[in-house]
């Protein structure tokens, strides 16, 4: 009898999470970037913000050229290439620094 009830509770466990995943609007409200990063960004503080203001060209996944300007928590190292997923209010939600080879195969 337990396991039958202990069955029931991770399948509506699984279910509910499952729910909570396609129904987050975080997929469907950010874009994905490639950039190389040309100088320092500039430090702001904010009320709730501390963190890096940046202007780059960035190019999309569909390889159009952008100019974007962008907020980071963290400082990008000049000359440097990165991924960035970047939320619609232009914060960066993840960044991923780039290699020379993986540079390179994607353009």
């Amino acid at each position: 009898m337990k396991k039958a009830w202990f069955g029931l509770f991770a399948a509506m466990f699984v279910v509910v999470m499952v729910f909570i995943e396609l129904a987050s609007p975080l997929a469907e409200a950010t874009s994905t970037y490639t950039v190389t990063i040309s100088g320092a960004g500039e430090q702001v503080q904010k009320a709730k913000f501390k963190g890096y203001y940046f202007s780059e060209k960035c190019k999309t996944d569909s390889g159009k050229n952008v100019q974007l300007d962008f907020y980071s928590n963290e400082q990008l190292e000049p000359n440097k290439s990165y991924q960035l997923v970047i939320q619609d209010n232009h914060m960066v939600v993840r960044s991923k620094e780039l290699s020379d080879t993986q540079l390179v195969s994607s353009k």
